[in-house]
């Protein structure tokens, strides 16, 4: 008779109340506790198949790298004439006057490197440059090449009748956001990017743009300063105060001066344009694609050994199969 049958009878003999040992001394069940050297064992008897599972993924990533090809960055560096810091006319000693034509006049001058940053920002400034050099035909056959097929024709080199120009502001602020890039530097220079897989397409935009950033500044400043002179000379020849007179034509030879500072450049090219290729892809898919590949191959084996393990369970094996039916996305027909 083993202890429990002679407790029992002796519970049943004397009629009295067993007590039961409390139930920490009981062993105890640790069946759902992880054991992370179990897995770690799985991940290094499986060892192979990671490390095959990598190399495949580079290969394909190198492979996809070349497929998709090397991309072309044309650049150059400018610097702002004058900054947005520049001195500009006292007309404190004006009085009430001043303040009037304070409130008349443009007297920002050239402008600095976070105005032209503005203007590169703009997508109507974009939209006039592609209006400019008519640059739709080019910009498609970058960016939609199937529709660039389809209503371009190449012999005739126009659009098709049934095509429908789209809204150049729209088309503007594609080339903004996917093929322009800008970065100011801590010297007061300015590095301007076109980026893409079509070497012309990089280098004559970045010509153009350069081209008609300096024609669209020169015209912005030279007209302001223009139509402040006038009206500085109009009111010069209405003053009559020797003083006023004096100030007034200060200011006309300041607007004079902001014209002539742009008759010639709007900007300074420190570096001119340089046309790069650039293959970053080579380095960035194949390691992407193995990354990918090693925490899969990893994930498959945890789930593949979990499922493995608890498949001896039968609570746990109608579980699984209640979560495959869950997951079909048709389920059979009866």
């Amino acid at each position: 008779m083993n202890t429990t049958e002679s407790q029992q009878s002796q519970l049943d003999k004397k009629g009295q109340g067993y007590v039961y040992p409390p139930p920490y001394l009981y062993p105890q069940d640790n069946s759902d506790e992880i054991n992370l050297l179990e897995y770690i064992y799985v991940l290094v008897k499986n060892k192979w198949w990671i490390i095959g599972a990598t190399i495949l993924g580079l290969v394909l990533g190198y492979v996809a790298a070349i497929i998709k090809g090397p991309t072309w960055i044309s650049e150059a560096v400018i610097a702002a004439k004058e900054s947005d810091t520049q001195k500009t006319p006292n007309l404190s000693g004006l009085g009430a006057f001043g303040g009037m034509v304070a409130s008349q006049l443009n007297i920002a001058g050239s402008p600095g490197l976070d105005k032209i940053d503005l203007i590169l920002d703009s997508r109507k400034f974009n939209a006039e440059v592609i209006e400019k050099y008519n640059l739709l035909s080019l910009i498609y056959k970058v960016s939609w090449p199937k529709f660039y097929k389809e209503f371009f024709d190449t012999v005739k080199n126009e659009w098709a009748s049934d095509f429908v120009k789209p809204n150049l502001l729209r088309v503007g602020g594609h080339v903004k956001k996917e093929y322009l890039k800008k970065e100011t530097s801590k010297n007061n220079t300015m590095t301007i990017q076109f980026e893409s897989r079509d070497s012309l397409f990089s280098d004559s935009l970045l010509g153009l743009y350069l081209i008609y950033l300096n024609d669209y500044i020169k015209t912005s400043v030279q007209t302001d300063a223009n139509e402040n002179v006038k009206y500085l000379e109009y009111q010069l020849i209405t003053a009559s105060d020797p003083l006023l007179r004096e100030k007034l034509q200060g200011m006309i030879a300041n607007e004079m001066e902001k014209s002539m500072l742009v008759s010639k450049e709007a900007f300074k090219i420190v570096d001119p344009k340089l046309t790069l290729k650039k293959f970053k892809e080579k380095k960035i898919i194949p390691i992407l694609f193995g990354s990918i590949l090693f925490v899969t191959a990893i994930l498959l084996l945890i789930i593949a050994h979990v499922f493995s393990f608890t498949a001896k369970s039968t609570e746990n094996s109608q579980l699984i199969q209640k979560i495959f039916k869950e997951l079909r996305l048709f389920p059979k027909r009866s």
